[in-house]
C-alpha cells in the first residue's frame, strides 16, 4: 500500500533529520508547538497519519522543506 510506505518514509526522514540535529522527540515536539511528544515517536513510527499542519509545524522546526523529506 502506497500510502503507508509514504508515511514511513515522512517519519523516517522526519527521525534522520531530528537527530542529525541532535534533537530529542520532546526538544523538537516544544520547537514545532506540538503538545505531545509521543506524537512525534507515534510519527516517526509511521503509527499516525498526521495533518498537515502539524507536517509543516515540523518543516519549519526543522527549517526543511517537504522535498527534502520525501521524493514526490
Amino acid at each position: 500500500m502506497k500510502n503507508n510506505e509514504d508515511l514511513i518514509q515522512l517519519g523516517e526522514s522526519i527521525r534522520i533529520e531530528r537527530l542529525k540535529r541532535h534533537l530529542s522527540q520532546e526538544q523538537l515536539a516544544e520547537m514545532a508547538k506540538i503538545s505531545q511528544s509521543q506524537h512525534i515517536s507515534r510519527i516517526e513510527k509511521a503509527d499516525v497519519d498526521m495533518r498537515v499542519s502539524t507536517l509543516l509545524k515540523i518543516l519549519r522546526a526543522l527549517n526543511l522543506k517537504l522535498e527534502d523529506l520525501i521524493q514526490l
